[in-house]
């Protein structure tokens, strides 16, 4: 009588070096890895050392650091020279790791609706999947960490009999409750690179976020449930709602503010309708503090951008606050999240999605914040026109409100005249004239 193979067996059966991985994939394969923090470095390391590789795509989310052939490709533009791209690097999420390439052309992104994206994916092929686990359970389940982004509907609808699935684990990255598990039965390769989590801290401090978050104080009441988008500005200015009381979380991303709230008792979750004391997320992104409260830890529920940002789960909860960062908005309230620079401040209709949602909750807000002028002080972000090759990210009649350092624009039901002079009270003073001008010129007042 045959012994069943334990998974522990099975496990160890399908355990290669990144390289041995890396050697399967083969000229023309798309490739799609997971993103943030469980990108698999090891994999992508092994890979950028095949120098025989011809038409291969590598698509991922957010890139945290670019993997050793798109150093490469960066380097040889910014020399001037031709770019050999012989694997090339495919983004639905804008990163650190990607935003270089993003603007020099070297990256190819891709304009999609995030929470649309797992069914969009239905059907597409895919040659090599890698998953990035912190390991394996007694029972032969993975676990996503801290990314599970839309890798439920990409792994239940891929023909997984035509993928070569790969898992690389690194047992350093937390062990997450909610929807972050697949079986062992359907990977086909497993690498095991221990290392150090990659971690994006609060950045340094920007001098605009005391008075934005002043100005949230007034805007968010005890009890909301919070949307906390992408980017410095949100999270300084959002740490300052630690004055709060019972306030929860049901967000995309789940950073170290939320941290913050709860240490100094603002964030408890009590009144939550969906999932209650519960932090709802797509994904981890902050410091290893945060990823070790994450681990094993049933306050921490990780499902895929298709579940939070489904607006009924977003509006069973009271009084839905959404925080996001915009690059820059028109007179008339469009919100642009690219800028002509390629520079991006949110997950492409993410924000959208939770702002909307929160502007029709009843003692909601939709709330986008962002300093009146641009870096260095080289122009007003408070614009007449949204520069060519900026992207819309909330269109004007979807806008509620918009802060900056100068003030809050409450912009939903109001008129076009009355929009721009809420927009122009919140630039900054040396642009106002220039804008009441410009406003006057064509039309607004």
């Amino acid at each position: 009588m045959e012994t069943e193979t334990s998974p522990r067996e099975q496990y160890h059966q399908k355990l290669v070096t990144p390289t041995a991985a890396a050697e399967l994939v083969q000229t023309g394969d798309m490739v799609t890895v997971t993103g943030g923090s469980m990108q698999p470095f090891g994999f992508l390391a092994a890979l950028s050392r095949r120098r025989d590789l011809r038409r291969v795509t590598v698509s991922s989310s957010m890139s945290l650091l670019p993997a050793d052939f798109l150093v490469r490709q960066f380097a040889a533009a910014a020399r001037g020279e031709a770019v050999e791209r012989e694997i090339r690097w495919s983004s639905v999420l804008v990163g650190p790791g990607t935003g270089e390439g993003v603007a020099t052309g070297v990256v190819d992104f891709v304009p999609v609706s995030l929470p649309n994206l797992g069914r969009a994916l239905q059907g597409t092929r895919l040659d090599v999947l890698v998953v990035g686990s912190s390991g394996m359970d007694e029972k032969g389940n993975f676990n996503l960490g801290c990314n599970v982004d839309w890798m439920p509907e990409l792994i239940t609808s891929t023909n997984l009999d035509e993928t070569l699935v790969v898992v690389e684990v690194n047992p350093s990255l937390p062990r997450t409750m909610g929807t972050t598990t697949f079986p062992l039965r359907i990977v086909d390769r497993i690498l095991e690179v221990p290392r150090t989590p990659v971690d994006l801290p609060v950045g340094a401090e920007r001098k605009e976020a005391r008075a934005i978050g002043a100005f949230l104080n007034g805007l968010v009441p005890d009890g909301a449930t919070l949307h906390l988008g992408i980017g410095d500005l949100v999270s300084q200015a959002a740490s300052l709602l630690d004055g709060k009381r019972d306030l929860g979380l049901h967000s995309d991303l789940i950073s170290d503010v939320a941290l913050h709230l709860r240490d100094r008792g603002a964030l408890t979750g009590k009144l939550k309708v969906h999932f209650p004391g519960r932090w709802v997320g797509s994904f981890l992104l902050g410091s290893r503090r945060l990823y070790d409260f994450a681990n094993d830890n049933p306050v921490v529920a990780l499902h895929s951008y298709d579940f939070v940002t489904r607006p009924e789960n977003i509006l069973r909860n009271p009084k839905v606050v959404s925080i996001s960062q915009g690059v820059c908005v028109d007179l008339s309230g469009q919100v642009a999240t690219q800028s002509s620079q390629m520079e991006f401040a949110s997950h492409p209709g993410v924000l959208r999605t939770f702002h909307s949602a929160a502007a029709s909750s009843p003692g909601g807000a939709g709330i986008v914040v962002l300093p009146s002028v641009s870096a260095l002080g080289r122009g007003t972000n408070v614009v007449d026109v949204l520069p060519a090759g900026s992207a819309v990210g909330i269109p004007r009649d979807e806008v509620d409100v918009v802060v900056t350092e100068h003030g809050i624009a409450r912009l939903r039901g109001a008129t076009l005249p009355e929009r721009a002079l809420a927009m122009i009270s919140v630039a900054h003073p040396k642009w106002r004239d220039a804008l009441a001008a410009r406003a006057r010129k064509a039309g607004l007042l």
